[in-house]
This record gives C-alpha cells, structure tokens and sequence, in this order.
C-alpha cells in the first residue's frame, strides 16, 4: 500500500520507494580525499534546473568514474558535460557511446580544464555544478551518476 491513513486523524503516510528525480552532493570525505556525487537522469539533463551544488576551489581531481544504470538515449555524436561554470571546456565531457551502455566506466581521460587529472592547479576558484548538452538526450530514458573523487587541502 502506496498511501495509508492508519492514525485517525486524517493524515496519510507515504510507504516504499519515492521517485524523487536527481541528487548531487559530497558523499563521502575522508582526511583530504573527498567524493562528489552527481545522480542524473535524462529528464534532469533536459531541465533548466541544476542542483546548488559547488566544486570547492583548490580542489584537485584524482579519478572521474560513471555509472550507467539504464542506457540514455543520445544523439550521433552527442555529449553530455558535467562541470564548473563552463562544463565543456572545464569538467567531464561525457560521449554518446559511454551514456548509451550500461555498466562503470572510468571516464578520467575525458575530464578538461581544471577537471582534468592532468591539471596543475586544479580548480582556481569555487564551482557551482552545471551541465549542458551538444545534440539531443531523450528525457523519457536514462540514469546515470558521474562520481568525481578529488583532494583538497589547505596549507597551515
């Protein structure tokens, strides 16, 4: 049963799972290695709205890794960016072939910008999260979550 109303007093209560769209946050942290998960899904990818989540500035990408839980469905050619202010030139640049196969995938190579593994300075100032798309992303399919575990420390 979905919705019960067990107390008496006119009030029901929601049971099992909730469909509750998109998540992004710090998952993990432990000393200065620290995980930033984003959770998205076609219908996310197709929205305006992007959660008030920020990549915090001296931070120092280690590893990018996605997981594709149901396969999107992506235009030839497509691309998905996940990233600072300008995600193409300075996040994940995700292709149309890592998005449209199930599985894990380590995605550190595609990584640009201060993103990069690669990148001397790593972020130079704080990020808030942003996507954007090259071509098309069915909003009907796809979930997917883009973990970046990156370090940050402060001098004393």
């Amino acid at each position: 049963m979905a919705y019960e109303n067990s107390a008496g007093i006119g009030v029901s209560n929601q049971y099992g799972p909730r469909n509750t769209g998109g998540a992004a946050g710090t998952q993990h942290s432990k000393n200065s290695l620290q995980t930033l998960t984003y959770d998205f899904t076609g219908e996310m990818l197709n929205s305006s709205y992007d959660p008030p989540v920020y990549m915090p500035k001296g931070a120092k990408v280690v590893r990018a890794t996605l997981v594709v839980d149901e396969a999107f469905v992506v235009s030839t050619s497509g691309t998905v960016s996940i990233g600072g202010t300008t995600p193409g030139t300075d996040g994940v640049v995700l292709t149309e072939a890592q998005l449209e196969a199930a599985g894990t995938k380590d995605v550190s190579s595609v990584a640009a910008g201060t993103w990069a593994t690669a990148s001397a300075t790593g972020t130079t100032a704080s990020q808030k999260i942003a996507t954007s798309i090259s071509g098309t992303v069915g909003a009907t399919s796809g979930k997917g979550q883009l973990i970046v575990e990156y370090v940050r420390g402060t001098v004393l």
